[in-house]
């Protein structure tokens, strides 16, 4: 009897750190593929010579996840003799001071939102009034159902160019994809390890009084 019910207490065990493992990895690796595009405008605004802010905004009502609205701030130095923007969230990249990191969202109208920052170039053709952006970005947050939310998305964008001034606002339609995923909160992890320790010190004792008998 002592025996039946020893093994019936290992087999519990066993099943409860079983569940607690596969618990956390399936909520380590809840996917997001993501693909849409945006009708989006960028605006330069100057810092010093060369050097401007970067402020984009874009919308789209069909985007994933209610995601259709999107927001950027980053930073860039223009090299007039290649026509090259060197894009980066940081301005200390670019010799600025006292100045706020960039950032960049993806929202709706409820909780659910991702953050991040963009990094990347953007190459304009004034002669053939063309131009286009490839951009990185970097997913470092975010909340609601993507609270704790990382990956990376990349950008891309063929721009229009309409006015030889660089600081004209530009419209454009940026396609953005790539991969998210959420991770655990430190709750639930804190959880799923607890059910994995007391199922392994069940284990424990009754291995330890089995052998005692």
């Amino acid at each position: 009897m002592l025996r039946s019910f020893t093994t019936w207490g290992v087999g519990v065990a066993l099943t409860i750190i079983g569940l607690a493992a596969n618990s956390q990895s399936a909520i380590a690796l809840t996917q997001y593929p993501f693909e849409t595009t945006y009708n989006g405008q960028t605006t330069l605004t100057p810092i010093t010579q060369n050097i401007f802010r970067i402020s984009s905004q874009g919308n789209n009502i069909n985007a994933p996840y209610g995601l259709n609205r999107l927001t950027n701030i980053s930073y860039g130095e223009f090299l007039p003799s290649t026509g090259t923007i060197t894009i980066d969230p940081d301005p200390a990249q670019f010799r600025l001071e006292n100045l706020a990191f960039g950032s960049f969202t993806l929202f709706g109208q409820g909780e659910d939102r991702l953050f991040g920052t963009t990094s990347g170039l953007a190459v304009l053709d004034f002669p053939n009034a063309v131009g286009r952006v490839t951009n990185t970005i970097s997913i470092t947050g975010g909340s609601g159902r993507f609270r704790g939310a990382t990956g990376t998305l990349q950008l891309s964008e063929n721009l229009t160019l309409n006015n030889p001034d660089i600081t004209a606002p530009v419209t454009g339609v940026p396609k953005i994809s790539g991969t998210f995923q959420t991770v655990p909160e430190p709750n639930q992890t804190t959880a799923l390890l607890c059910i994995g320790v007391i199922g392994f010190s069940m284990l424990n004792r009754w291995t330890g009084f089995n052998s005692k008998m």
